[in-house]
């Protein structure tokens, strides 16, 4: 008998002694009643694995870069390997999130009632595979206290999570929430056709198939498609909806003939041109040919956070290294100013003091700006000069992030003409709690005060999901349309002010604005504590988005 399969027969004989038993490489996994799956085989094992999972590190065996393959790097050189990318990205490190886990901790104490259902609920997509582990092994749903020591957990959205996604009922509410189909079996997807199946069979038991659901947007609404319930008989609060607004706009594949049609994968997976997908165990290159390659970086929109992973990476258990990191911070910041958003400053006249003028904002992306976790937030800081003296600043905010002159930053109204600089253009959503009050929890979220973030183009009031993404307080504002904003300055100039009159217009953007951290100081736990110390470290100044500017004639 094998060493190997003496092993195996081992592990199997515990499964069946010890039910919880798990199999893991020198780390404490949570109890699993799912079998052990296959033994891997080869210089790398992963530090946790079962019937159906198994941490990154386990496939990075053969998808990391190596220093004797050409596999997996670009044209000068640089490491586009999915594991070498995965691991800095926000997807990676979604357990590790130290706002994540303080707002889970908000979430629990403000509702102690529902706590076991708030973490549970929360772990669906911050932790998956501890997470379907537990469902498909018959176990009770997964607890914070249990996750924090489970390894399946700890390594967030990992590898075998999205290429385990069957394409059974994608695009159905049934698969939203943190619910996407994942069987108990060794099957795992990709977008390629008849895949060289042998070496991942040898070395870690995963069949490769072709799926093509790998590359539609319903694949990843799975998560990204968040309900939210105040109480057990009240109606959902539509927490996240990019999905759902993908679907009513120009940019939807599911309708043919969309003028600007994209998946999520086309923005936020940049195209790497033909690369080889894989390199052997020893560090050399298969005889395979390249094929059309994404990067598995998931670009999205929070710098800031990639910016904590980097500054507290060890305290935080970050496995990518600090310069990782800061590439995907850089690569996120890129994204935000290049493919993100416009700018225009039209119909500039000034006369007798009187300076009026038009900024449009335009949205490029294929669903609201900003979107996803309802923090995120975007406004318009606009400075007026004549010459070098400014004669009006609107939007400016304080170092700590928060908007000078602003009382209650969760009561700012929709603005459509402004007239002083106390009057901001800012695009967020606001919920209230059934009494109708501002609030950042979740779980209270009832309904919503305020939706002024920029609809996708081609947006329309009877197309899909409308009724669960339409506008909320902005009035009449004719100018507020699918794809774009229009807000009017009318301004008092002093006439005495002379020089050439020169309008700056700054788009600025935060994903954690200041007052969804002012209810984590008053959570008297470890978690909250910490992130409260590391936000309050960092440079809370927004991202500038892009600038528009225009010069009187």
């Amino acid at each position: 008998m094998s060493i190997s399969t003496f092993l195996q027969v081992v592990t199997t004989a515990l499964l069946v002694a010890f039910p919880g038993f798990a199999q893991t490489d020198g780390s404490t996994s949570r109890p699993s009643f799912l079998g052990p799956g296959p033994m891997w085989r080869g210089p790398v094992r992963p530090t946790a694995s079962n019937e159906v999972f198994a941490t990154g590190n386990g496939c990075s065996m053969c998808h990391s870069a190596a220093h004797g393959a050409t596999a997996m790097r670009n044209a000068t050189g640089d490491d586009v390997s999915p594991h070498g990318l995965w691991q800095a990205t926000m997807m990676a490190n979604s357990h590790r999130d130290p706002y994540w886990r303080a707002t889970v901790d908000k979430e629990v104490r403000a509702r102690p009632d529902v706590a076991a259902e708030t973490e549970a609920s929360c772990l669906r997509c911050h932790a998956p595979m501890a997470h379907h582990t537990a469902r498909l092994g018959g176990q009770p749903a997964l607890s914070m206290k249990d996750a924090l020591k489970d390894p399946l957990a700890v390594d967030g959205v990992s590898c075998t999570v999205c290429h385990k996604i069957e394409a059974t009922g994608l695009g159905e509410p049934s698969t939203w929430n943190g619910h996407p189909p994942i069987g108990r079996d060794r099957a795992i997807y990709g977008p390629f056709k008849d895949p060289a199946a042998g070496p991942m069979k040898m070395h870690s038991g995963y069949e490769p198939q072709q799926g093509m659901q790998i590359r539609t947007s319903a694949h990843c609404a799975t998560c990204h498609t968040l309900t939210t319930h105040h109480a057990p008989d009240a109606p959902g609060f539509r927490e996240q909806t990019p999905y759902l607004e993908w679907r009513n706009s120009d940019f939807s594949t599911e309708v043919p003939n969309k003028s600007l049609a994209a998946n999520c994968q086309d923005c936020h997976m940049a195209d790497m041109g033909n690369v080889r997908i894989a390199r052997n165990p020893a560090g050399r290159d298969f005889l395979i040919e390249p094929r059309p390659f994404r990067a598995h970086a998931f670009t999205g929109g929070n710098a800031f956070m990639l910016d904590l992973f980097a500054k507290h990476r060890e305290e935080l258990g970050v496995s990518a290294s600090v310069e990782a990191l800061e590439r995907m911070a850089r690569a996120t910041r890129s994204q935000l100013s290049e493919r993100t958003a416009t700018v225009a400053v039209t119909k500039l006249k000034h006369m007798d003091g009187h300076l009026s003028f038009d900024v449009t904002v335009r949205n490029l992306t294929g669903h609201k700006l900003p979107t996803g976790y309802p923090a995120r937030r975007m406004w318009l800081e606009v400075q007026v000069r004549a010459g070098n003296e400014l004669v009006f600043h609107g939007g400016a905010p304080d170092e700590d992030g928060s908007l000078k002159g602003v009382t209650d930053e969760l009561d700012l109204p929709h603005v459509d003409v402004v007239r002083s600089a106390k009057q901001i253009p800012v695009y967020e959503q606001v919920a209230a709690d059934a009494a109708g009050r501002p609030t950042t929890t979740l779980g209270l979220m009832a309904t919503k005060r305020k939706d002024t973030r920029i609809l996708p183009a081609g947006w329309k009031s009877d197309g899909p999901h409308a009724a669960d993404t339409a506008p909320v307080g902005i009035g009449d504002d004719a100018n507020f349309v699918g794809g774009s904003d229009t807000v009017s300055y009318e301004l008092l100039v002093n006439p005495a002010k002379t020089g050439r009159i020169r309008v700056l217009a700054y788009l600025r953007y935060q994903p954690i604005p200041p007052a969804w951290v002012a209810d984590l100081k008053n959570v008297d736990t470890e978690d909250a504590r910490r992130f409260v110390r590391m936000y309050e470290e960092a440079d809370r100044g927004p991202e500038t988005i892009t600038i528009g500017q225009a010069f009187e004639d």
